[in-house]
């Protein structure tokens, strides 16, 4: 069975997203980000591609979209168990890591939290104002594998933690 993770940065108020963009500026956050979805398949909601603006390079970039229909650079599905399903077969074609990452949005992460099973999660230290929230997840059915602790600084708005999460 392929891991499909969600990848997602997280306020203390499940605050995910402000106007269709990040509502901090956390630069170690985004290295992160870059690092752990490095040539790997990322399925993403429309508005969450339209907030990036490109396809990420070096990454098999898949989009869940009714509205869309084909993106240069860009695999566009109107289901979400078909870009899983694709990701997948690119995995195995490619002999990549089994592993299939959920970047959002709120929409998307909701849809999959049925056959979700890690958590890469970004836990902000703040509460902010946003439009957008990741959902409610009971974390007992969860174990915490690894910890990464920063602290504010000229590059990071807010303290943040990066905690890896697998399903029991």
């Amino acid at each position: 069975m392929s891991v499909i993770s969600h990848l997602v940065a997280m306020a203390k108020n499940r605050v995910i997203g402000v106007n269709n963009d990040l509502p901090w500026s956390l630069s170690d956050d985004l290295n992160h980000f870059k690092q752990y979805t490095l040539n790997k398949p990322i399925v993403m909601g429309r508005k969450t591609f339209e907030s990036i603006g490109k396809p990420l390079p070096q990454r098999i970039n898949i989009v869940i979209s009714r509205s869309l229909s084909e993106i240069e650079g860009v695999n566009v599905f109107s289901e979400v168990e078909d870009g899983i399903a694709f990701a997948n077969q690119y995995n195995e074609k490619h002999q990549l890591e089994d592993e299939v990452i959920i970047i959002g949005g709120a929409q998307i992460f909701n849809e999959t939290l049925p056959i979700m099973n890690r958590i890469v999660l970004t836990q902000v230290d703040c509460e902010i104002a946003g439009d957008v929230f990741y959902p409610e997840i009971d974390m007992h059915n969860f174990s915490r594998k690894n910890v990464s602790s920063h602290l504010k600084n000229e590059k990071n708005q807010f303290d943040f933690s990066i905690d890896l999460y697998e399903k029991i």
